[in-house]
């Protein structure tokens, strides 16, 4: 007995063992490929950050995400429960076993289909006398119920997936339909050959002891027992060497994500082996489906991320990477956390992009300085009734600014950059850079959502604050320097995708509505695209009606009179399929302005105590 404990073999443990070391190989490979496809200052990242805290914070998003599921609860808690319990139920009976055949056989370290495979090796103390005290098969048990459970709900997925909280799943490919089914297997296969091998040994716990007394009372198990732990160390091989091959390889790679991540390594074209990680982490879970508003426009178009990252990750020829609004739906619902928007980006093939010094070029400056700096944009210029009322709130405020791309020739480059013209988008923000530099100004706004994000992630502004014209003007209000009139219309906000989800601005906008207008009907409906998004030129101009049409059906649930954005390319795609006037806040600010006829130096500040961050000159 003693020496059986002490080294445990039976010839089926080499299919298991075949195919670990295989998936581990495979594994240990793909890490190191994905290091070495680091740029240097990504190594760098990576070695100045492996021996500091941020190295617990991943260990910690890593027992939250990859094994607890917490995102995916936020999505439906039947569907996080059923990632949790085949994560972490499956680590956990892994780590029971391991603890128990450490406890019995005193070795720490041992093959590891000794602690896969303990109950063959060691069939547990007899039942029913110890049945239910809490003992390692009583743990072991509770375990192998709570992944069957969870087993139970992913079948009844497969064919109900909306009692989930999902309206649409991803279609499996063949090899991932292998791996499913191995995976489906496992546990079932598991419980048998327990409950056999407890019943032909009179031993076991609640679940497997009372399914192989039940057995045993009407079969002879003895001659069952070692075909099924055949069987599951074959099912066991077989997801193992289908693994690295299917969705499924996200199990070992996410954490990997998640610690490169927390060392504050992103996407990037110098960095293809962080971007190779991330489409290998994606599990093709299906959650970014049904944000995307295409999915509704386009039925029969697999088009939403979960299919592209396979196209990528399959070395699959397609155009999926132009069929997109890039307006972040999708990336934020990813429970993986994904940098769905920069892989899409760096897939666009980079075209030759010649910038000519007319595009970019400084107008009016006339030798003066002034404080403020305001660019309007390419999508604003084509509403120019935003730039008529921007005009008429600066010269109400007494500011002193200057209209820097009043030519309309200007572009902020990230047009560009959605489309992967990475170098053209470069040179345009070398140039605007050096000329925002050279004005003299302290502050920067915009009225384009886009131009905003653009200038807060990739240009280098010190001394130049960059504000969107709902945070300028909330600030105006509020500090007395123009005064507006509340109309009594209902409004609802039409949160814009580059300005809410892209760049975090939330607060001011509702805060501005609500000075505005006596009501604000707005649905809680997560930021929806408009359709009109530059970043996807593959779309027609009816896919884009629909979107904007969708869009404004939810927008209008609280009948509002008026629909109030903070976007000119969301003001020109909602008007044509609205029944109610779409506006700007700008528009709706100049048309609510008090006219004063004070100086606005001698105007008083309701707060003393702060001065405007860019006062007037």
């Amino acid at each position: 007995m003693l020496e059986r404990i002490f080294h445990p073999f039976d010839p089926f443990v080499l299919l298991f063992t075949a195919g670990m070391s295989f998936v581990g190989t495979f594994f240990l490979y793909k890490v190191i490929r994905w290091i070495e496809g680091l740029s240097a200052g990504d190594k760098e990242l990576l070695t100045n950050s492996i021996f500091s805290k941020k190295t617990w914070k991943a260990l910690g998003e890593v027992i939250r995400e990859s094994l607890l599921h917490k995102k995916i609860f936020g999505v439906n808690a039947r569907l996080g429960y059923m990632h949790m319990s085949l994560a972490f139920g499956w680590f956990m009976l892994i780590l029971i076993g391991n603890i128990e055949s450490v406890y019995y056989t005193g070795r720490l370290f041992k093959p590891i289909y000794v602690s896969v495979f303990w109950r063959f090796f060691e069939p547990g103390p007899a039942f029913p006398q110890g049945a239910y005290t809490p003992g390692f098969a009583f743990w072991m048990d509770l375990f192998l119920l709570f992944v069957l459970s969870g087993l139970a709900f992913a079948i009844y997925k497969r064919f109900h997936s909306i009692r989930l909280g999902m309206k649409r799943t991803t279609r499996q490919r063949p090899a991932d339909r292998v791996a499913l089914t191995a995976l489906w297997l496992i546990f079932p296969i598991r419980l048998l050959a327990e409950s056999a091998t407890c019943g032909a040994n009179g031993s076991g716990s609640f679940l497997t002891g009372s399914l192989g007394s039940l057995f045993a009372s009407f079969i002879n198990l003895d001659p069952l027992v070692l075909p099924l732990w055949w069987t599951y160390s074959f099912v066991l091989m077989a997801f193992f060497f289908a693994l690295p091959f299917t969705r499924y390889f996200h199990i070992p790679s996410e954490p990997v994500l998640i610690f490169l991540r927390k060392y504050g390594i992103r996407v990037s074209k110098e960095s293809p082996g962080y971007t190779d990680l991330s489409l290998r982490a994606c599990s093709s879970c299906g959650v970014c489906i049904d944000p995307c508003q295409l999915a509704d426009v386009l039925p029969g178009r697999k088009i939403q991320s979960s299919y592209f990252v396979k196209t990528i990750r399959h070395n699959e020829p397609s155009d999926l990477q132009w069929d997109c609004m890039q307006c972040g739906r999708c990336e934020k619902a990813c429970p993986v956390g994904l940098e769905l928007m920069p892989i899409r980006q760096n897939s666009r093939a980079d075209l030759s992009f010649g910038t000519k010094s007319n595009l970019i070029g400084m107008n009016g400056r006339n030798g003066q300085s002034h404080r403020i700096l305001y660019f309007a944009g390419c999508m604003t210029h084509l509403t120019p009734s935003i730039i008529r009322s921007m005009t008429k709130i600066f010269d109400q405020s007494g500011s002193s600014w200057q209209f820097y791309d009043s030519d309309g020739r200007a572009c902020c480059g990230r047009p560009l950059k959605l489309a992967g013209q990475t170098d053209g988008a470069n040179r345009i923000k070398e140039q605007l850079q050096k000329d925002f530099l050279a004005s003299g100004a302290e502050l920067l706004v915009t009225s384009c959502p886009i131009c905003y994000r653009m200038f807060n992630e990739d240009y280098d502004l010190p001394g130049i604050q960059v504000l969107h014209h709902t945070q300028y003007i909330l600030q105006l209000i509020e500090w007395n320097r123009i005064q507006v009139d509340q109309s009594k219309l209902n409004a609802a906000y039409h949160e814009p995708c580059e300005l809410g989800r892209g760049s975090g601005v939330t607060r001011e906008p509702r805060e501005l509505l609500s000075k505005l207008y006596q009501k604000d009907v707005t649905p809680d409906i997560e930021g929806l695209c408009c359709g009109g998004s530059l970043g996807g030129p593959g779309l027609t101009l009816a896919t884009r009606r629909a979107v904007a049409r969708g869009a404004m059906n939810d927008l209008s649930e609280g009948k509002p009179d008026v629909l109030v954005t903070a976007c000119p390319l969301c003001k020109k795609s909602f008007t044509p399929v609205s029944d109610i006037p779409v506006m700007d806040f700008s528009e709706s600010v100049a048309q609510c302005l008090i006219e004063q006829s004070v100086q606005p130096e001698l105007r008083k500040s309701t707060k003393t105590h702060r001065k405007l961050p860019v006062d007037a000159g």
